[in-house]
């Protein structure tokens, strides 16, 4: 045990030798309950935050904020929608992406029947509304929406599903939004098979023209309820992770497209580890192609390397994190590579409690796991480079069980 904290000392001192800062908490609001910080990079070249907060009457709302000067401050948080059954999951984040055209579509996923009428922005003056919800477990109705902006982030419009069928009872989710190469936004989630309870297939959609046309069934039977990893590389070709359900062998499979997502590859498995497991693992891919490549993460429970794993994209095995606890990984590209964030325990007098850790992976090798100081109880971050210093945006979870936001600046 000593020797377990002479070596958490001495990542500590490492990290401050470094110059790595203090965490600092963004909103101070202690009656809120914050969820699924989420990082991303502006064409202009500032740093958005979004997230999801929910307040002491439930009311539930969809916010993302600026920062101008590369995450050490963010400016007002503006509202994209507000009312009930938001989803705010780490299987299912909430994206706000910015398109080469100076317009802003938010992708996220929304419990209930149609959405709200009122749509809570105040283009109009009007209040946030709440949509029709039917309360906490596994959701029967759930949908994936999109809102625009065409004045940077400003005023939004009111949701609309990114799915041109709208059956009621339909779980259409775990899904993950990206901005093509053509300035367009692909969206792949899972969608129940009519008749067969708690089994999904993979589909993917495209906008045009600010709006979704019809989708296209990809797989026609997938893990499901495993988040999907959309991936655009530096020669614009799309790339697809996602969780395979063969005989219950759960293991990751990989798809790509050259032509913006008209077409696809046949799905092949991107690495073949035999994981049986009668049941979802709840746990997807994340993918990154920092330095120009491409890395792959996700977890395996096989008996010979349990944990997540990482390879390149050829599907050759580069190293698995050594320990036991470590969950929610999350890439991030970097000019040069890419890096590897996770959650894992710590030791503490009171027992074991989370922290945000991270390994850089440069041609292949990965640099030994650093800790983000001051990250105790951190959990669910994403992150992100900007002014060459690695941005880190997580949740800290709380006595009161209302979880706060707090960001991070690394130097790489």
């Amino acid at each position: 045990m000593k020797s377990f904290f002479r070596c958490l000392l001495a990542l500590v001192l490492l990290g401050q030798a470094s110059g790595l800062l203090r965490a600092k908490p963004i909103f101070a609001d202690t009656t809120r309950s914050f969820a699924v910080p989420t990082l991303t990079n502006t064409p202009k070249g500032t740093v958005a935050l979004s997230w999801t907060e929910t307040d002491p009457a439930g009311q539930m709302a969809f916010y993302w904020a600026e920062s101008a000067d590369q995450g050490q401050t963010f400016g007002a948080k503006k509202l994209i929608f507000a009312g009930q059954g938001i989803g705010n999951s780490r299987l299912m984040r909430p994206k706000v992406l910015f398109r080469p055209d100076g317009s802003v579509m938010a992708v996220f996923a929304l419990r209930g029947g149609q959405p709200a009428q009122a749509d809570g922005h105040h283009e109009h003056g009007a209040a946030p509304a709440r949509s029709e919800n039917r309360g906490g477990g596994r959701p029967t109705d759930l949908q994936i929406v999109f809102c625009r902006s065409t004045d940077g982030g400003t005023t939004w419009s009111r949701p609309e599903p990114v799915h041109q069928d709208k059956t009621p009872n339909v779980v259409r989710g775990f899904f993950d939004a990206v901005v093509l190469a053509n300035g367009e936004v692909g969206v792949a989630y899972l969608n129940d098979i009519p008749g067969r309870p708690h089994e999904r297939d993979l589909r993917f959609v495209t906008s045009a023209n600010g709006t979704f046309g019809a989708g296209q069934v990809l797989d026609p039977f997938v893990c499901d309820c495993c988040n999907i990893s959309l991936l655009v590389d530096g020669k614009g070709t799309l790339h697809m992770y996602y969780r395979e359900n063969t005989d219950n062998i759960r293991d990751i499979a990989h798809m790509s497209s050259t032509d913006h997502g008209r077409t696809f590859t046949k799905s092949a498995i991107f690495s073949v580890d035999n994981w049986k497991v009668n049941g979802c693992p709840h746990s997807g891919p994340t993918s990154s192609s920092g330095g120009g490549a491409t890395v792959v993460a996700w977890y395996s429970g096989t008996n010979d390397a349990p944990g997540i794993r990482v390879a390149d994209q050829a599907g050759k095995r580069l190293f698995v994190l050594e320990d036991a606890s470590a969950r929610n990984a999350w890439l991030v590209p970097t000019p040069t590579a890419s890096v590897l964030l996770w959650e894992q325990n710590q030791m503490a007098e009171s027992g074991p409690l989370s922290v945000i850790a991270y390994r850089s992976i440069q041609s292949s090798k990965p640099s030994a796991t650093r800790t983000v100081d001051h990250s105790v109880n951190g959990t669910n971050a994403t992150g992100l480079v900007s002014g060459g210093k690695l941005v880190v945006a997580y949740e800290v979870r709380n006595a009161n069980n209302r979880n706060s936001m707090q960001v991070a600046r690394i130097d790489l």
